[in-house]
């Protein structure tokens, strides 16, 4: 990953082919996937992702992985820095992975908390997943956290007192990637 992201190794997936991304683009003028940067970059100057994360999207939400899965050598680990959840194989793909590295704390991002709330009524949540609800409602803060959730991050378009985001790596930081900050806010970084 780069810019805020550097230094966390991370799953991506094709945000230009996910049906749930695309309707959120086009639909919600209110919500950040209006603007998604996932979207600008894959289309400009990540465009040479788009067959790697196509893989990735085809692979996750195909069918249940089988072994070896893959092994991280990293104490955290981003799924979908790029991306959304396809479907419930996508994240279950997400919950083998977090299993099979007991060692690595991975950090999802997510707006489908039904999808989550499906499958976690069936499975168990692994100790070192934390689950981050993405609010795709701009400049609506919210502490509201759906069942399963650590964390809610929101992002608004003016400075606001409750930033506790931005201007920092990730890496620097690791409130996303750690228990504790249950809040996050993020100042909308305007594109060139």
């Amino acid at each position: 990953m780069t810019g805020k992201l550097v230094e966390i190794p991370a799953i991506n997936t094709n945000t230009l082919t996910n049906e749930f991304c695309q309707k959120m683009h086009s639909s919600c003028e209110k919500c950040i996937c209006w603007d998604c940067y996932s979207y600008a970059m894959l289309e400009g100057s990540r465009k040479n992702c788009q067959p790697a994360w196509q893989l990735n999207s085809d692979i996750l939400s195909g069918g249940l992985l089988g072994y070896p899965l893959p092994q991280f050598n990293s104490l955290y680990v981003r799924f979908d820095g790029h991306g959304e959840l396809i479907n419930e194989t996508h994240f279950i793909n997400y919950l083998l992975i977090t299993e099979h590295n007991p060692k690595s704390t991975f950090s999802l991002f997510t707006k489908r908390h039904k999808l989550v709330k499906r499958v976690l009524e069936t499975r168990k949540k692994p100790q070192n997943l934390i689950l981050v609800y993405s609010n795709p409602i701009v400049d609506r803060i919210t502490d509201k956290k759906p069942q399963y959730f650590n964390k809610v991050f929101n992002t608004t378009t003016e400075k606001s007192t409750q930033d506790n985001c931005t201007g920092r790596k990730c890496i620097e930081c690791l409130a996303c990637y750690t228990h504790g900050t249950d809040t996050l806010v993020e100042l909308k970084k305007a594109r060139s």
